[in-house]
């Protein structure tokens, strides 16, 4: 663990000392890495500081599993700028954002690959940096004497996703709440059900 947060340490040290970083969180937001924030994100030490405490985390064992910290989305500001839409999170305001790349109708929701579920099936991806993938049409985690394989497919992709910490992304907004309003209208009704 100590080995790999010192990787990580160096890494996000040799991407702030570029002078052109960002970061997207989870929510698609766009954060300076000095945002408050992103601190638990771009500090490694604090990101790995339970399981340095409690390495039975590692194993996946107990309620508290929480094998490996999240690495936050860095970007540079082209490859922001390159981005469909973004939106700059106002407390730390990073950069002027023209107001046909904010979010609003067409907004996109980034996640990693191992984040995939029965509930994305049809949606339709996008590689972080654009590429399309098409709707997801499969996931797959098989357990092997080796570890776990992971498969995620894709209507368009060329081959299927193995690495399950590939970031993408996929719209949502007005428009894809449109879509799941018009679909739950239809649908019969079912409790029970949490989101």
């Amino acid at each position: 663990m100590r080995v790999t947060a010192d990787l990580e340490k160096a890494a996000i040290k040799e991407w702030l000392d570029s002078g052109d970083c960002y970061i997207i969180s989870l929510a698609g937001k766009v954060h300076l890495p000095t945002c408050d924030s992103m601190g638990r994100f771009v500090d490694r030490d604090s990101a790995w500081g339970l399981n340095f405490r409690f390495p039975e985390r590692l194993l996946g064992e107990g309620p508290d599993a929480d094998p490996i910290p999240i690495w936050p989305i860095l970007r540079t500001r082209a490859q922001i700028e390159s981005l469909p839409s973004c939106t700059p999170w106002p407390l730390c305001a990073p950069m002027p954002v023209a107001p046909e790349k904010r979010f609003g109708a067409n907004s996109w929701t980034y996640l990693r690959a191992r984040s995939l579920n029965s509930k994305h099936f049809g949606t339709e991806f996008r590689l972080a940096e654009g590429t399309l993938l098409g709707a997801l049409t499969k996931i797959s985690t098989v357990e092997t004497i080796d570890g776990f394989d992971f498969t995620a497919e894709f209507e368009h992709a060329e081959a299927p996703i193995t690495d399950p910490d590939t970031e993408m992304m996929y719209r949502t907004g007005m428009r894809a709440l449109a879509k799941q309003q018009s679909w739950t209208a239809t649908a019969p009704l079912m409790t029970g059900c949490g989101s």
